[in-house]
């Protein structure tokens, strides 16, 4: 085969390197999750997907104009049909030293349905 000449069915335009051994990599999916219920040390929100317990996932809360991004301990996760209907996951979450900005809103939040 001549140099620089593709082989029959190669379509790449780009070379292709072959990785040797392990390498690691990450992935970041962002679902939005409808909220069930709130409280100032965690919530309960639905999912289309069943999160791992005992993980540690960020979540970016928003509040009118206010976006808190807050770490959370998936403290448990069940099936249970979404209020659309449709099959999903109830997620049980632990807030993880939330942002002053944040607590005042959820308090807020929760002062306001009482």
């Amino acid at each position: 085969m001549a140099v620089g000449s593709k082989r029959l069915g190669d379509r790449r335009v780009r070379p292709r390197f072959e990785i040797v051994g392990q390498l690691w990599g990450s992935l970041e999916a962002v679902q939005p999750l409808h909220l069930r219920n709130l409280g100032r040390d965690g919530a309960l929100v639905e999912s289309s997907v069943a999160l791992p317990v005992d993980t540690v996932q960020r979540l970016s809360l928003t509040f009118d104009t206010d976006v808190c991004d807050v770490q959370a301990r998936i403290c448990h996760v069940r099936p249970a049909a979404s209020i659309a209907g449709e099959p999903g996951f109830l997620v049980g979450l632990e807030f993880l030293g939330l942002p002053p900005v944040a607590r005042q809103q959820i308090d807020r939040l929760v002062g306001a349905a009482a």
